[in-house]
């Protein structure tokens, strides 16, 4: 039973009295008028929610419908530096009150107190912002936002996103540990392999699953001795090997080394796109590198009693649903779309947008899961119909409640994933392989 009364308050709370409070602090409102800190975020938040590519103009037209008549001139006057601050300030209110607790059931994911994600994406910006936001370089933008971004995908919540410049490196941020505590399962890509990070995660009594950066220097527990992965594969005929192995020339980080040797169709494409990708870089790709291609390299600090060896690199691909919410907020939020060439503008319309991907996510969590699982994209598209209900019933919890419940109805009805006879969801796989392990 979802609990839309908890939904509503804390709708009401974000979007009411926090909003005032925040407002006043960081004097986005000084004086008494109809456009008060409340009003201006929900015709932001939920204007770009059900008009993702919404102008000025449009804005007004929201505000008009929540009771407030302004003009574009009006709307424009607002957009200051203490905007942008009433912003940031809401997008971190609303992260830290939209907090779900109902966890997708899955028994291979209970069994940790929370499963984090951790990947980034970046956002073109307007030139006028490259002195702030400096690009990545090359043939990319030359003003560019890089989000970091931790989502638990467990419950479903947004745990950080943190803004920086485009051109800031994955491997220097650390935001991600700041989530580390017992049982915490934490899933990242290479460009976040840090030894030290990885080490500081095991200390914590948390877990990891990360792929291998093939370029440290291991050794075997045993002997202290050096171990040379890739001669240990090619003499093996083995397609899945497991060794306990230390990692990292000074660190020497104790892990379990889990390899899959990959179909030969897969290994072919796959050195074939690096040939053409080191032969536009004017490059050669070693003898060592193309045989690395054949194979995908994991580390984890995971216990063989916990997960198999088949469900722990089942689980690690859950990090694609990262990637998946990045291309939800582009595609559909339209978070890499922004107008204009004033950082007050632009900046204000990230965050509004941030804001109703934190609401969206919210409410969408404890729906999830259920004999299918819903489709992100046709909830969102759902929810644009409902957004301006929802912000009139704001003032009052029993007609905000009836709105939701309505929604989350609908999302029940026509928001569902089509059913797949051939490719399972990521989610699906799991739940297969963990009734596959209760069988044995």
């Amino acid at each position: 039973m979802i609990d839309t009364t908890h939904m509503g308050q804390a709708l009401q709370k974000i979007f009411g009295e926090t909003a005032a409070e925040v407002a006043r602090e960081t004097k986005f409102v000084q004086r008494e008028s109809q456009m008060t800190g409340s009003k201006f975020l929900q015709t932001w938040v939920m204007g770009f929610l059900q008009h993702p590519k919404a102008s000025l103009t449009m804005l007004c037209q929201v505000a008009q419908d929540l009771g407030v008549a302004i003009t574009k001139q009006g709307i424009q006057k607002r957009l200051t530096p203490a905007t942008i601050q009433f912003f940031e300030k809401m997008f971190e209110c609303a992260k830290t009150t939209f907090q779900s607790k109902i966890p997708i059931p899955l028994e291979l994911l209970t069994q940790f107190t929370a499963v984090e994600l951790v990947d980034s994406s970046g956002i073109a910006l307007p030139d006028s912002l490259a002195d702030e936001f400096p690009g990545a370089g090359g043939t990319g933008p030359k003003a560019a936002m890089k989000l970091q971004t931790v989502w638990e995908f467990l419950r479903g919540n947004l745990s950080a996103v943190v803004r920086q410049a485009g051109r800031q490196p994955d491997q220097r941020f650390e935001g991600h540990l700041e989530h580390i505590a017992p049982g915490v399962l934490f899933l990242c890509d290479l460009g976040y392999f840090v030894l030290t990070s990885l080490r500081d995660i095991a200390a914590g009594k948390a877990y990891f699953v990360s792929r291998l950066n093939t370029q440290c220097t291991l050794y075997d527990p045993t002997t202290q001795g050096k171990f040379d992965l890739l001669a240990h594969l090619r003499q093996s005929p083995d397609d899945q090997v497991e060794l306990n192995l230390l990692v990292g020339l000074k660190i020497k980080l104790a892990g379990h080394v889990l390899v899959v040797r990959l179909p030969l169709d897969v290994v072919e494409e796959r050195r074939r796109k690096a040939k053409a990708n080191a032969h536009r870089k004017g490059r050669t790709l070693s003898a060592e590198k193309l045989a690395w291609l054949a194979w995908n390299v994991y580390i984890t600090n995971l216990p063989a009693t916990m997960l198999t060896l088949h469900q722990a690199i089942l689980i690690y691909t859950l990090r694609w649903q990262i990637e998946l919410l990045f291309r939800l907020w582009k595609s559909e939020g339209q978070l890499n779309r922004v107008a204009g060439h004033l950082r007050e503008r632009v900046l204000c319309e990230i965050y509004a947008k941030l804001i109703g991907m934190v609401v969206f996510h919210y409410i969408t969590a404890p729906v999830r899961w259920a004999e299918r699982e819903l489709s992100p994209v046709k909830a969102l598209q759902t929810l644009r119909r409902h957004v301006i209900d929802i912000a009139k019933s704001v003032g009052s919890l029993s007609d905000l409640q009836a709105v939701l419940r309505e929604l989350i109805r609908r999302w029940r009805r026509f928001a569902l994933k089509d059913k797949r006879r051939t490719r399972l969801s990521t989610c699906r796989r799991i739940e297969l392989a963990t009734a596959q392990s209760l069988e044995a």
